[in-house]
């Protein structure tokens, strides 16, 4: 009887400590995991993307439940594209924030014999601004698509970035950023081939 009380006790406990999870289905939810987790002492770029990608995928919620109400069906147009032109943007961060993780060294004499190590780490980092420079662009073309739309629907913060972007006020240029990010990934290889190459034992 007494194993039988523990057994029950703890069956009880498993289940408050980790609950059925919530089924996900609709954009607006994962937006919302992802902002309540933006306060997160340790960043994962990793699951951060894996989760908005995925996001995009998504059909958006009912309108009664959306992050913002609207009125009218034109005001729920541009609540749409506004939501998929920020994802698009949170993207856009996430994979630059990601890239600079694999690139934040010179190549100078005290690190160039690491040069493989170095090489395979820039490799990952100019894959990672390519993957950003593809979801700018993305980040374009929806907030083009949103500013056409002449309704405002109170989401300040969205709305704000999205007029920066179209009346270039925005004061971080990701187009620009992307390229020299490059750039200096492509010079960086070329100095790691130059001494790989005068040294093929390394």
């Amino acid at each position: 009887m007494k194993k039988y009380i523990i057994s029950i006790f703890v069956l009880l406990c498993l289940t408050y400590i980790n609950p059925e999870p919530q089924k996900m289905i609709y954009i607006e939810q994962i937006y919302r995991l992802y902002e309540s987790n933006l306060n997160a002492t340790q960043t994962n770029y990793k699951r951060n993307i894996f989760w908005l990608e995925n996001s995009l995928k998504l059909p958006h919620i009912h309108p009664t439940q959306a992050i913002v109400m609207t009125n009218t069906w034109d005001e729920y147009v541009k609540y749409k594209l506004l939501l998929r032109f920020h994802v698009l943007f949170l993207l856009t961060k996430e994979y630059m924030n990601w890239g600079w993780e694999y690139d934040k060294r010179d190549v100078v004499f005290y690190n160039i014999e690491w040069a493989n190590e170095l090489r395979e780490s820039f490799g990952i980092a100019k894959h990672l601004y390519e993957q950003a420079r593809f979801y700018w662009k993305e980040t374009k073309i929806w907030s083009e698509q949103a500013y056409k739309i002449d309704k405002y629907i109170g989401w300040d913060q969205i709305e704000e970035l999205n007029y920066k972007i179209e009346n270039d006020e925005f004061d971080y240029d990701y187009e620009d950023m992307i390229e020299l990010r490059l750039e200096s990934i492509n010079n960086k290889l070329k100095k790691i081939d130059d001494y790989l190459a005068a040294n093929p034992a390394k």
